[in-house]
């Protein structure tokens, strides 16, 4: 675990890492930065951020996440439900617990299956393709455009051609 002070938790730690950063990077990278500064953490460390956020325990292993997730599923994140609720009523899988998760993820998984996957690489693969043209398009314009919108219906139509 980096260094931890008494005061300022790992607040030093994250601005020294931010610093190095551009300003507008988000700060879901923070962890990953965090574990290529001291390779030496391990699959699972603690960054203590208060008072701006809540302690946070970072996996970095797939054998550590299917501890949490699957082994013994632990419960949500609050903040992450505080979230999804308005958009989904708490129906998502997200942010489901227990018998409930359960019995939906059951109702998806034949979406998620290998086999099922592999049918849909070709169609996957038009997607990106298309998605890559726009790409080469907006970039050759020489104009400053917005990877969201783009990013988003890729997302869309892989998710929603996968799980349907």
């Amino acid at each position: 675990m980096p260094a931890h002070h008494p005061l300022f938790g790992h607040l030093l730690i994250v601005g020294k890492i931010m610093s190095r950063l551009p300003s507008d990077v988000h700060g879901h990278i923070l962890p990953r930065q965090i574990s290529k500064a001291y390779p030496n953490l391990g699959p699972m460390f603690y960054i203590d951020t208060w008072p701006f956020g809540p302690p946070m325990l970072v996996v970095t292993s797939a054998h550590g996440a299917n501890q949490f997730t699957v082994a013994h599923s632990l419960p949500k994140f609050a903040a992450m439900r505080q979230y999804m609720e308005p958009m989904t009523g708490g129906m998502d899988l997200p942010t489901l617990e227990g018998r409930e998760w359960k019995k939906w993820r059951a109702v998806f998984n034949p979406g998620f299956s290998s086999s099922h996957l592999m049918t849909m690489v070709p169609q996957m693969v038009k997607d990106v393709t298309t998605f890559c043209e726009n790409l080469e398009q907006r970039a050759a314009s020489g104009q400053v455009f917005s990877l969201d919108p783009l990013t988003i219906n890729l997302n869309l139509d892989i998710i929603g051609r996968v799980a349907l």
